[in-house]
């Protein structure tokens, strides 16, 4: 999606006569848009989910103060 985008606005760029000043509006918009905090967070939360649904072994937690009849300690998922 995000290589469609950037060559949409590559075409628009070298396809009008806009010239510099709007390559340069395009690629203002293209960095605002990557360096924002937004952006930022939704890779960091893809990247958690991807990995999350990757790996074989789920990171587990010991619940704190709660162990079975038997002495064992429960375990649930970790959310980091």
């Amino acid at each position: 999606m995000i290589q469609f985008v950037i060559g949409a606005a590559a075409g628009y760029v070298f396809g009008t006569k806009a010239g510099r000043k709007r390559y340069h509006q395009i690629k203002k918009g293209y960095e605002t848009a990557i360096n924002s905090p937004v952006t930022r967070n939704a890779v960091t939360a893809t990247r958690k989910m991807i990995a999350n649904k990757l790996d074989p072994q789920p990171r587990m937690k010991e619940v704190k103060n709660y162990r079975t009849d038997d002495g064992n300690t429960v375990l649930e998922p970790d959310q980091d």
